[in-house]
């Protein structure tokens, strides 16, 4: 744990960017930008003009600095300054008038006469001298290159500035982080202890229940959890969930369904004893399936289809300020089924924006996945951002 860590109050606003749980690493103000590295991804903001964005050391293809002179808008500059500067010092182009008018009405008699030329001769003093200051504005940042961080998904960032102290500190960081985690993913996933797979169909209900009950025993602070489950025991984990979080601790929430209808997760719930007044639906599915929305409900609002995410996201606003708690909670069920009709870069975008919301929000969040060999990779992105896994 870095000394910023321990003292977030010494990031300043760039404090308000972060997740919680997250070493922070170093702090950098590089080309404009104060960059702060934490244990999970580089996070950047800019004051003027006003632009925030991060970066996970995954998603990072590589590190470059890159000093590409450009002598030819120097001699451009100079080219253009010059013109303008031979015209306006030489009477401001008056001795050329003449010479100007008799060729036009070589070309065109009568013209020279009519042809506004001292005001054309202006416009070309004024037109040259601040393409030649524009052709500057290229040249002089170019002296001390730029710093460019090519993505694996999306465009690289680049940030113009020179190769400073800070800077080599800063890619020192962010290659030790990326080794870490290169070493991490050759690790094989296995579960801790707090993960232990429960092997017995017979034993699962009681067992799920118990060691959800142990994981969750203190909600005071708010956590992001990953629950991984076999298909089978999805009913047994969705019902010691809701029971956990809805009765015993009076949490209400918004409940975001990929996997099945609205109607069928509101039943399980029911049957399972569990109140879900405080309770709102987010339904994915039934649109799709083919069933008709029989009347307008409060508690329910459906999406077309779960390849929708913008429009999962503009009604999960909506929803959460219809919880009455003041302790709310966001279920995704299930991430893995996202999958499905969303490809892997817009999964992870997703549930990456979904965390964050989570955290800033101060929300308990859920995310549920069931176990399968194509989630697997999307799994291990996301768990380091999580607080708490299980396992089923």
């Amino acid at each position: 744990m870095t000394e910023l860590s321990e003292n977030p109050e010494k990031l300043g606003e760039i404090g308000d960017y972060l997740p919680e749980g997250e070493d922070v690493v170093g702090r950098h103000k590089i080309g404009g930008y104060e960059i702060v590295t934490t244990s999970e991804r580089i996070n950047c903001v800019r004051k003027f003009p006003p632009a925030f964005f991060e970066i996970g050391y995954t998603d990072i293809a590589s590190l470059q600095h890159i000093t590409s002179i450009k002598w030819n808008e120097l001699i451009k500059a100079i080219a253009e300054l010059g013109f303008a500067g031979i015209l306006y010092f030489n009477n401001v182009g008056r001795p050329f008038i003449k010479p100007i008018r008799d060729i036009v009405d070589a070309i065109n008699p009568g013209l020279g006469k009519v042809l506004p030329i001292e005001f054309l001769i202006s416009a070309a003093i004024v037109f040259a001298a601040f393409a030649g200051l524009y052709s500057l504005t290229q040249f002089i940042p170019s002296m001390k290159g730029y710093f460019r961080i090519s993505r694996k998904s999306g465009a690289p960032v680049i940030i113009s500035t020179s190769m400073t102290f800070d800077l080599k500190t800063l890619i020192r960081e962010i290659e030790s982080q990326m080794h870490k985690k290169a070493q991490l993913a050759k690790m094989p996933f296995k579960p801790s202890e707090e993960e232990e797979v429960i092997e017995d169909p017979e034993e699962a209900v009681a067992r799920i229940r118990e060691k959800l009950e142990a994981g969750l025993e203190d909600l005071t602070d708010k956590r992001v959890i990953m629950v991984e489950a076999k298909s089978e025991r999805h009913k047994a984990v969705l019902a010691s969930l809701m029971d956990i979080l809805a009765s015993k601790n009076g949490m209400g929430g918004v409940y975001l369904s990929i996997t099945k209808p609205s109607e069928s997760i509101i039943a399980a719930i029911t049957e399972s004893g569990i109140d879900s007044r405080d309770i709102f639906f987010i339904d994915c599915i039934s649109l799709m399936a083919g069933k008709m929305q029989a009347e307008k409900s409060d508690k329910v609002v459906y999406v077309e289809n779960p390849s929708s995410l913008e429009e999962i996201s503009m009604y999960l606003d909506r929803m959460l300020d219809r919880v009455v708690s003041p302790n709310k909670f966001l279920f995704l069920d299930s991430v893995s089924s996202l999958l499905i009709y969303n490809t892997d870069k817009s999964v992870k975008e997703f549930t990456h924006y979904l965390i964050n919301k989570i955290r800033l929000e101060q929300l308990m969040g859920v995310i549920l996945t069931i176990e399968k060999k194509e989630a697997e990779d999307l799994v291990r992105t996301l768990t380091p951002m999580c607080d708490l896994q299980f396992k089923f």
